[in-house]
């Protein structure tokens, strides 16, 4: 018996499914055996694998639309970068400490789901949509609550700007003291927001606020 067919036995057998719902399975699963080929790369593979859902759902259209000479150039192109853009982001988020879940921040914080979702609203806390709910950088919370001085660098943006932006200025190195040392803004943060590192974190929240008006 091949891999394929052990797998496919595995998967019908695993859940209870009536007939039609498990002809669309197998031909969900043969489609995915059929853009595997695209994914012997073990860097390529690892990078699907960290993907939310949604984020994977679009690799691989991306992938099936390359595999069809009949896609027009010009869209495929659209479709391959907001792709790279969307993967290159999520990894981005990885790499600054995760996410989390509103469940997640709502225990930390010991307030309600809607209470989060007010707190979105008025820029009290950073998050991003995806699939349809919202997620939290996880580097802006310890396990008592919000981290030192997030509130007062958030509330230095300006309120129509969009998080991805102010993702962008809390991750960019400014130098802190005279001897030429850089930290970024959530560096300064996770070291305790001493306050003269932090002013300095609040300065450039600020002059990207001033600057995105200008």
């Amino acid at each position: 018996m091949t891999k394929h067919t052990t797998a496919e036995r595995e998967i019908n057998t695993s859940a209870k499914l009536n007939e039609s719902q498990l002809i669309l399975l197998k031909r969900i699963n043969n489609l995915a055996i059929s853009l595997m080929p695209e994914f012997e790369d073990k860097n390529q593979a690892m990078n699907a694998i960290t993907l939310d859902d949604g984020s994977l759902m679009q690799l691989l259209y991306t992938v099936q639309l390359e595999q069809k000479t009949r896609v027009n150039d010009y869209e495929l192109r659209k479709v391959r970068r907001r792709r790279e853009s969307l993967e290159r982001f999520y990894r981005e988020l990885q790499e600054l400490g995760g996410t989390l879940k509103v469940n997640d921040v709502a225990d930390i914080l010991g307030i309600t789901r809607q209470a989060i979702n007010i707190r979105v609203k008025k820029n009290k806390l950073l998050a991003f949509k995806q699939n349809g709910d919202f997620i939290f950088p996880k580097f802006q919370l310890t396990d008592n609550g919000l981290i030192p001085g997030f509130e007062d660098v958030m509330a230095a943006f300006e309120e129509d700007t969009h998080p991805m932006l102010w993702l962008s200025v809390l991750k960019s190195p400014i130098e802190v003291n005279s001897e030429g040392l850089q930290k970024t803004p959530i560096q300064i943060m996770q070291d305790g927001a001493k306050k003269s590192e932090l002013s300095l974190a609040i300065r450039a929240a600020k002059q990207f606020g001033n600057h995105v008006a200008s």
